[in-house]
Order: C-alpha cells, then sequence, then structure tokens
C-alpha cells in the first residue's frame, strides 16, 4: 500500500472517531460562544450532550476582600463592600487555572428584592446588573454559575401568608431576569431549608423526631419549597433545580411529611462537615451516622441514589478547616479533600463544590481538580 493511499485512510479513520466522538458528547463550544445549557439524564449530568462533572468552589467574596468589613458578596448593595469586577475576574482567572468549572453564588434576600418590604423605592437594578456581569466573566471562562435563591431569608416565614412575599419580592423578579440565559448550572432554591436551628436548636436537623416542634418545622418549610420550585419551573422550565440540604436524607425524611423533596427538585445537592469546625456537641445526636469521614459521605449518596429516582447527585459544600485551632493541618486538608472527590466519584455522583474555609486558592481548590 502507498504512504499516499496510507496517509488518506489514516485521515479517514481520524474523521469517522472524531464524528463519533462528537455525536456521543457533543458539539464543542466555539470560541466567544455562549456555554452549553446543562441538562440531566439517567442520574448524570451533561452540557451540550457531554458528560459533566461539577468542580466547583462556592465564591463567597474577592480573594482580596477584607473579611472584618467585608465577609460576603453583596453586589454593590453594601458600601462596606464597592463593586469591582476586576479582582472577581483575577479570582475567575486563579479558578479556571486550577480546573473549577462551576462557582456558586448566594444571592441575598434582601439586595436581590427583599429590602422593599421595608423601602418601596429600592431598586435591585443595580445588583442584578453587577450578577450579569459576574456571570458573563465566568462564562468566559467556561465558568458555570450556581446561583441561590433565598440566601439570609427570616427563618421564620415560611407559612402560606409569607409565599406571596417571597415570590414577589426575590423569587419572582431574579428568575424572570435570568430565564433561558446562557451560564447557570441550575437553581439552587435555598440553603439548608432543612436546618431548623435559627428557630430552635432542637431542630438542627428537622428530622429530630424527639422533639416535638421539629415535624411540623419541616411541613411546613417542604411546602414553601413546592411553592417557590412550581414558580420557578413555570418562569425557567428548561433549567435544572436543586436545593441544598445540610442532610442528604433529608429529602426523604421525615418519613410521615406531606411531601418529599426528592420528588420536586431535578438534582439532588448536600452538604459534607465532620464535627469540626465548631459546636462539635450539635453533631454528636444528628450529624449522619456516626461513622466518620469519608464513610458517612458514602452512605449520604448511596442513599439517594438506592431512591431509584435517576437524579444527579452534587456535594455543593464539602469543606475542612485547617490550621491553629483545627483539627487538621494543610497535609490532613488536601488528604481528605483528595478523600472526599474520591467518594463522590466511587459512588457515581455528578461532582463536589468546596467551601473555602482557607482564602489562599493554592490549598483550596489547590490542584484537586487540576
Amino acid at each position: 500500500m502507498s504512504t499516499t493511499r496510507r496517509l488518506a485512510l489514516s485521515m479517514c479513520a481520524l474523521s469517522m472517531i472524531v464524528a463519533w466522538l462528537t455525536t456521543a458528547c457533543g458539539a464543542a463550544r466555539a470560541p466567544g460562544q455562549p456555554l452549553p445549557p446543562i441538562t440531566a439524564a439517567d442520574g448524570r449530568l451533561y452540557a451540550g450532550g457531554r458528560a459533566f462533572e461539577v468542580r466547583g468552589v462556592n465564591y463567597i467574596h474577592p480573594s482580596d476582600a477584607d473579611l472584618a468589613t467585608c465577609s460576603a458578596l453583596q453586589f454593590g448593595a453594601d458600601a462596606n463592600c464597592p463593586w469591582a469586577i476586576e479582582p472577581i475576574a483575577a479570582d475567575l482567572d486563579r479558578l479556571r487555572g486550577r480546573g473549577v468549572n462551576t462557582i456558586r453564588v448566594f444571592l441575598n434576600y434582601y439586595v436581590f428584592g427583599g429590602a422593599r418590604a421595608a423601602d418601596p423605592n429600592y431598586s435591585m437594578d443595580p445588583a442584578l446588573a453587577h450578577l450579569d456581569t459576574l456571570i458573563a466573566e465566568a462564562g468566559k471562562r467556561d465558568i458555570y454559575v450556581l446561583p441561590v435563591l433565598l440566601a439570609k431569608y427570616p427563618q421564620d416565614r415560611f407559612r402560606p401568608a409569607d409565599y406571596a412575599t417571597a415570590l414577589d419580592l426575590h423569587v419572582r423578579p431574579v428568575v424572570q431576569h435570568l430565564a433561558g440565559r446562557p451560564g447557570l448550572l441550575a437553581w439552587d432554591l435555598f440553603n439548608e431549608i432543612d436546618l431548623g436551628g435559627p428557630v430552635d436548636p432542637h431542630c438542627w436537623d428537622w428530622d429530630n423526631a424527639d422533639f416535638p416542634l421539629c415535624f411540623p418545622l419541616a411541613n411546613q418549610r417542604l411546602h414553601f419549597m413546592q411553592a417557590i420550585h412550581a414558580e420557578v419551573k413555570r418562569l425557567d422550565p428548561a433549567r435544572l433545580t436543586t436545593a441544598s440540604l445540610g442532610f442528604g436524607k433529608n429529602y426523604f425524611r421525615p418519613e410521615r411529611a406531606d411531601l418529599r423533596l426528592a420528588d420536586l427538585v431535578d438534582m439532588f445537592a448536600f452538604h459534607y462537615y465532620d464535627d469540626d469546625p465548631y459546636d462539635s456537641g450539635r453533631y454528636a445526636a444528628h450529624w449522619y451516622y456516626g461513622q466518620g469521614f469519608p464513610a458517612d459521605l458514602r452512605r449520604a449518596i448511596d442513599e439517594l441514589n438506592a431512591l431509584g429516582l435517576a437524579k444527579p447527585i452534587i456535594v455543593t459544600e464539602l469543606g475542612f478547616p485547617s490550621g491553629r485551632g483545627a483539627t487538621r493541618d494543610e497535609a490532613a486538608l488536601l488528604r481528605d479533600l483528595r478523600a472526599g472527590l474520591q467518594a463522590v466519584r466511587d459512588a457515581h455522583a455528578g461532582g463536589v463544590m468546596l467551601w473555602p474555609f482557607q482564602t489562599d486558592y493554592r490549598l483550596v481548590p489547590g490542584d484537586l481538580f487540576s
């Protein structure tokens, strides 16, 4: 066979392989094009038809922020935290360089509309514009944004009479503003709705059957979530939904509740921390299963898979303090982050997002996703 013919056949075979990969995994994104939408099928996440593993961090504040006065990203609504996209863009560059493909961002209820209850003249337009800028800058770097609705929402406002206020002031305008736009991983409807500790410490886990207040608290909040989810889906039907829980098991507990959160959302999300950093006594009775890390993390994922609903599972907060006053030094931190990611992968979950107790990207995410 001539060299020319061999080369031609080789090029043909290569073209067929490329075509097969494109069909199986989805076409690659051209430079300057928006990020493809995230979809779910058979318990997996996909981006433009390609399998997608969430490799993320919770983006709480710019890495150069003065934490004494500006410990949270307020999108320009707090004079102590003036908005500047330049340090955020620099952080996104660093995160992308370390393999991060998703950031989770908290949308403060008052900043994004809730303040209108006290001041009818308050406008969330500047905050929405800054959020648009952040999403656009993240998208330029192939980073999705997972926005968390209702951050800092009042912990005693889950009655049916409260639904309209939450929806009118915050949920509806934010979701309408971003509906159908590229760059979002999903809607995270509420952060740790299952942790009722601010109402009563006994209900730190709403599944605490030993205290009579906890069951009605859980039932009330489940109905609130049903109302929020229905409206978000009406406004942005193609977008995936989740609700990051403190405990994975609370997607299907309490057992006698009127409904299960597992049946509402498109994907499961929960958090894992052990008995460090603080108030470790509160974890003793109601923190996972007492098997330790990473066995408790793996069991939480296995229980969600066992529901048979074939929904993706994301650990949206995983983190450990390190250094002075903590039980882990730097080496132990890196060891346990790797162990956590491996447990997630071994359980066939869809990814993990780190909680940055450390502000040094050398440590979090470090080389975990590289």
